[in-house]
């Protein structure tokens, strides 16, 4: 079975590429008779053929108006130019190729906005807004089909602006906009053209549809009825006459009546069936099935999904072959255009020859005159990077390696300062020897007065307080590695020294100038630069081990810091090492 499936597919299959070999000589003398030709006779030789249904020749022609646009034509060449791009757009999409559909819509609008004419701008928009709905992107249809109905109230394109209301009727009930959806179709009720069938028909479906949004199953019903009768007599064609018994027995399901719903069913499977309308045919039965299984006769619903099971897939290599020819079709075409492009391609390169030639020599001589000087800057600029860096590291490298030396400094200078005020205190105990009323008289009151305004403007600490506050923080700093840990904070630091944020913070700003976070960072960064240089110790160790070592969560905020306060990236710092070894 599956042998004799493939033999008929090639069989099919053969007929066809001949047809297109026929078709691509056939083509190629057209693209060339056309060549001399006005812009304005090709395009009405291909509405011609468009009309006569004879698409893929229309669209060979609409291809030699694409490729004439130029920004130096006339404005009604222009036009019609983007008529072509729109045309194009048309045929590709009804041939599955949404894709360039969507390329060649864009390809016009951007043409037509440039024109003095612009009152057929609004069906760009719509058809780019189906293409849209075709992918899914229902919010981005909605937004073009709302640009394509101003485009069309602005210009009075009230055909159009009918076929756009009517899309974003269905849009709206798509998206659950119930109200806006009503209000679409009342405005498209006002623009229809009451002679066309196709008008009256959706018409009424878009009033059914939003009665099913609103729920009113049962006025849907006489609606989805009425269109029926409408579509008989009328002649629709079946894919209209399926719409409406889809729509009669969703809604018959909603009331509960299952008669009613089985008939329906039954008619709009019939009708699939005979006029071979294949996805509402797989729709049915998959409603079929979901409609037993609401019956409880589970018996049914698999049975019609075991139908579904088994006609998919014939369906499905229908579309399939279907596909492939419409691919091999586009393939084709999109060869033509290539070779209509080449075509004018090669003519404005004969135009342009002479006039490039001239200017050949000159641009290639600043243009090599442009890079030589820029590689020269760029190298100058180098090795400018490069020595700052390096008189970076060896700056940087020179304070980690004095800094012990640093800390001895300071140890002095605090004795020093503990010296100092053993002296100051043995001066206040020879003065307190001298009169004391007529001290206490002259100075106490002073004395006592700037003692106060120094602990009120010192947070309420004492310079005694402040000196053993600043010996813990710094014994601590400087001779444990509690900074190394992740969680280290003011609170923990406060607790370490026996005080309290307030006064800690305090001592920190007050005499390194810097806040607690930017002071433990200074610590921990000096500290890396120490562990990168111990290859001993930590040359095993990764940059970001060694982060995570002196307390760095974050990788990346140890990198941004270092280069900060370093002046260069750790890998960099490194590097610089190992050179310097």
């Amino acid at each position: 079975m599956a042998l004799r499936t493939i033999l008929l597919v090639l069989l099919m299959l053969l007929p066809s590429c001949a047809g297109a070999r026929v078709l691509a000589k056939d083509y190629m003398t057209l693209v060339k008779k056309t060549s001399k030709s006005s812009i304005k006779s090709v395009m009405r030789q291909a509405d011609r053929y468009l009309e006569a249904g004879h698409q893929d020749t229309a669209l060979v022609y609409y291809m030699v108006v694409c490729n004439r646009m130029d920004d130096k034509l006339s404005d009604e060449d222009k036009h019609h130019c983007a008529m072509a791009f729109l045309k194009k757009g048309n045929i590709y999409y009804m041939k599955g190729g949404f894709a360039d559909a969507l390329k060649a819509y864009f390809s016009g609008l951007r043409i037509i906005k440039t024109c003095e004419d612009q009152k057929g701008i609004g069906r760009f928009y719509n058809n780019i807004a189906n293409v849209y709905c075709a992918f899914n992107e229902l919010e981005k249809a909605y937004t073009y089909y709302e640009t394509g109905y101003k485009c069309c109230s602005k210009y009075r394109d009230h055909q159009n602006e009918y076929k756009i209301l009517t899309n974003l009727t269905i849009l709206n009930v798509k998206l659950g906009k119930t109200r806006e959806a009503r209000k679409c179709f009342n405005l498209s009720e006002k623009l229809k053209d009451k002679n066309s069938k196709a008008d009256n028909f959706m018409g009424r479906f878009n009033y059914g549809l939003i009665l099913i949004a609103e729920k009113n199953f049962a006025q849907a019903v006489s609606n989805f009825k009425s269109l029926l009768s409408y579509s008989f007599d009328v002649g629709m064609e079946p894919r209209f006459i399926c719409s409406a018994y889809k729509k009669l027995y969703k809604s018959y399901m909603e009331l509960g009546e299952r008669d009613s719903t089985l008939k329906y069913l039954k008619l709009c499977e019939n009708t699939a069936v005979k006029h071979g309308i294949h996805y509402f045919y797989l729709d049915v039965l998959l409603d079929h099935a979901d409609y037993f299984d609401a019956q409880g006769d589970y018996k049914s619903a698999s049975r019609y999904r075991a139908r579904y099971q088994k006609d998919r897939d014939s369906v499905y290599n229908i579309h399939d072959f279907d596909r492939v020819k419409n691919e091999q079709t586009l393939y084709e075409m999109d060869k033509y255009d290539k070779y209509i492009a080449s075509l004018n391609e090669r003519e404005k390169e004969r135009v342009l020859t002479i006039s490039a030639q001239r200017y050949t020599i000159a641009a290639v001589s600043v243009v090599t005159l442009v890079v030589g000087l820029l590689l020269l800057v760029v190298y100058r600029q180098k090795k400018r990077i490069d020595k700052s860096y390096n008189n970076l590291f060896v700056v940087n490298r020179n304070f980690v390696n004095n800094q012990e030396i640093m800390r001895q400094r300071l140890s002095d200078a605090v004795s020093r300062l503990k010296e100092s005020e053993a002296e100051a205190e043995q001066l206040r105990g020879r003065l307190a020897a001298y009169d004391a009323d007529d001290v206490v008289k002259d100075t106490g009151a002073s004395e006592l007065s700037d003692d106060m305004a120094h602990k009120a403007k010192s947070g309420g600490i004492n310079d005694d307080m402040r000196r053993k506050l600043l010996d813990s923080v710094i014994d601590i700093m400087e001779n444990t590695t509690e900074f190394c840990r992740p969680d280290f904070s003011l609170a923990r630091l406060a607790v370490l020294v026996g005080s309290n944020n307030k006064y800690v913070s305090l001592v920190i700003h007050d005499t390194f100038h810097k806040s607690f976070k930017n002071y433990v960072n200074d610590y921990r960064i000096h500290l890396a630069c120490l562990r990168m240089s111990d290859t001993a110790g930590y040359g095993s160790y990764t940059l970001n081990a060694i982060a995570e070592s002196v307390g760095f969560k974050s990788y990346t905020t140890f990198v941004e810091l270092f280069r900060k306060i370093v002046g260069i990236t750790p890998s960099m710092y490194r590097d610089k090492l190992k050179e310097s070894v």
